[in-house]
């Protein structure tokens, strides 16, 4: 397997560069940053593996960073913190946290914990793969692999092109889709789809204005087409 990748983000530049040290011990990739709105930038470009998290961030809340770093990544997410309440520590596992370190912490210690979240997610990756000509979908971290590129996917566009894909070169109707997506009948509400394939189609089409890839079947659905690698 590729080099794993550690993000770390943290507001105090000591905690990251200890963190770093030590990833960079056990032959990890890392990146840090020290606030929420830099991290969420880098996630999509870095694609992390695991993400050590602090509670605290300066003028945020690294528990509410967790919440919305959910709808793209499924990274395992340790957090950081001098908070020992048992409050704040079900707050953060229960908002997508994989796991919760206080400070002062051993970095032996936070560092055997990233290695077991890592052996499961390796585990767990292997099977989490569906490769197309050219395209690759990873179900772990609801990204998708074109050549050398990397294309973070929010739930729904992941979820709608998933399902195409386990459909490909077949028509899946609109009804169809809402109603996987929504978990309702579409009321001929064929708009909300639509605007969701366009979306879909900006990030995954060479010109999405002529798609290529997933292409409208009039008066039936969408089509999902296996391209060449």
């Amino acid at each position: 397997m590729d080099t794993y990748r550690i993000m770390i983000v943290d507001d105090d530049p000591h905690i990251c560069e200890i963190v770093q040290l030590y990833c960079q011990r056990e032959g990890f990739e890392s990146s840090y940053c020290h606030s929420g709105a830099d991290a969420m930038m880098q996630l999509g470009s870095f694609n992390p593996d695991l993400i050590v998290l602090d509670v605290l961030l300066a003028n945020e809340n690294g528990i509410d960073w967790c919440k919305n770093a959910r709808n793209y990544t499924n990274a395992p997410i340790v957090f950081l913190s001098s908070q020992e309440e048992d409050e704040v520590k079900i707050s953060a596992l229960s908002y997508g946290g994989d796991d919760y370190v206080t400070k002062p912490f051993s970095p032996g210690v936070l560092m055997a914990k990233i290695k077991a979240h890592l052996r499961r997610v390796s585990a767990g990756r292997r099977e989490q793969l569906l490769e197309l000509p050219g395209l690759t979908l990873d179900f772990y971290a609801q990204s998708v692999h074109m050549g050398s590129r990397t294309i973070f996917l929010s739930k729904k566009e992941f979820s709608l092109l998933s399902y195409m894909a386990q459909n490909v070169n077949q028509v899946v109707t609109v009804d169809t889709l809402f109603h996987l997506i929504w978990g309702m009948k579409s009321l001929e509400d064929t708009r909300t789809v639509a605007v969701h394939i366009s979306n879909l189609r900006k990030k995954i089409e060479q010109d999405p204005i002529h798609p290529e890839r997933i292409i409208t079947v009039r008066g039936a659905g969408y089509m999902l087409v296996a391209g060449k690698r």
